[in-house]
C-alpha cells in the first residue's frame, strides 16, 4: 500500500539553518545590550547627579544662613560620608556602564556598594522616624534664633533649621532606594568571603572609626553635630554606636538572603 500524500510536507531543518538561527538569537541578544547599557547610565548618572545636588544644595544654604564652620565640617555627619560614598559607586557605575571592559571598576563600584548600602539603611531608619516624630532631636536650632529671642507663641518646629523637602530627599531618602534598586536589579548577590568576612570588616572598621571620629570632634566643637547625641551620655553613645554598627550588618545579610 503506498501512503498518501496530500497531508503538508515537512521540511526538515538542517545543522547550518539551526546554527544559523542560534547565530540570529545571538546577534539580536547583542544587539540589545547597548540599549540596556544606556538605560543603566542613565540610571545611575541622574541619581548621582541628584544626590550631588541636594548636597550643593544643602552647602550653598549653610552659607547663606551663615552657619558656624565646624571642625570636621560636614564630613562630621554620617549621611554626608555615606551620601560621597554613594555617589562615588553610582559614578562608577556609569562609568561601567558605558565602558563594560573596564572590570576592575566593577570590582571597585561592588566593594564600594558592600560599604554603602548597609550605612543607608541605618541612615534612613534612624533620620526618619526622628524627622517626623521628634524633629528637636535631629534638627539644630536655626542660627538666627539661637543669637536672638524670639516670641513664646512661635512653635519649637519652626525655629529648627531644616532644609527644603526635595533637598531632603535627595540626602536622605534617595540613595537608600537606589542602591537597593541597583543590588537587586542591576547586581548579583555577594557570596563568601565578600559576605562573611569583607562585610563584617567593613561594618566594624567603619563603625569604630566613625564612633571615635564623630567624639573627636565634639571635644573640639563642643557639640556634636546631631542634636540626640548632645542629649546622651558617653555609655548610651557608645551603645548607640554598636547598635548602629551590627544593625547595618544585619541589614545586609538580610537583604543579600533575599537576593536571588
Amino acid at each position: 500500500m503506498s501512503k498518501a500524500n496530500g497531508g503538508p510536507k515537512m521540511t526538515p531543518i538542517s545543522k547550518d539553518d539551526s546554527r544559523d538561527e542560534v547565530k540570529g538569537s545571538k546577534k539580536s541578544y547583542d544587539a540589545s545590550r547597548p540599549r540596556r547599557h544606556l538605560g543603566h547610565f542613565l540610571f545611575h548618572s541622574c541619581t548621582a547627579g541628584q544626590m550631588l545636588n541636594g548636597f550643593l544644595g544643602l552647602n550653598a544654604i549653610a552659607r547663606d544662613n551663615k552657619v558656624e564652620a565646624q571642625y570636621g565640617g560636614f564630613l562630621q555627619y554620617l549621611t554626608i560620608v555615606g551620601l560621597f560614598i554613594s555617589i562615588t559607586a553610582m559614578l562608577l557605575s556609569s562609568m561601567k556602564d558605558l565602558v563594560p571592559s573596564l572590570r576592575k571598576l566593577h570590582r571597585i563600584k561592588r566593594g564600594l556598594l558592600l560599604f554603602a548600602l548597609p550605612v543607608e539603611i541605618v541612615i534612613a531608619s534612624i533620620y526618619w522616624p526622628l524627622a517626623i516624630f521628634a524633629p528637636s532631636l535631629m534638627f539644630p536650632k536655626s542660627p538666627e534664633d539661637v543669637s536672638s529671642p524670639v516670641p513664646s507663641s512661635v512653635p519649637a518646629t519652626d525655629l529648627l533649621f531644616k532644609i527644603p523637602l526635595n533637598m531632603d530627599l535627595s540626602m536622605h531618602a534617595l540613595p537608600a532606594f537606589a542602591l537597593l534598586f541597583d543590588f537587586f536589579f542591576l547586581e548579583k548577590k555577594y557570596t563568601p568571603p565578600a559576605s562573611t568576612i569583607g562585610a563584617p570588616l567593613l561594618a566594624l572598621t567603619f563603625g569604630t572609626l566613625y564612633g571615635v571620629w564623630v567624639e573627636h570632634c565634639a571635644t573640639i566643637n563642643g557639640k556634636f553635630p546631631y542634636p540626640f547625641l548632645n542629649v546622651m551620655d558617653f555609655i548610651p553613645r557608645v551603645i548607640l554606636y554598636i547598635t548602629a554598627t551590627f544593625g547595618s550588618l544585619f541589614a545586609f545579610w538580610g537583604l543579600n538572603g533575599l537576593h536571588e
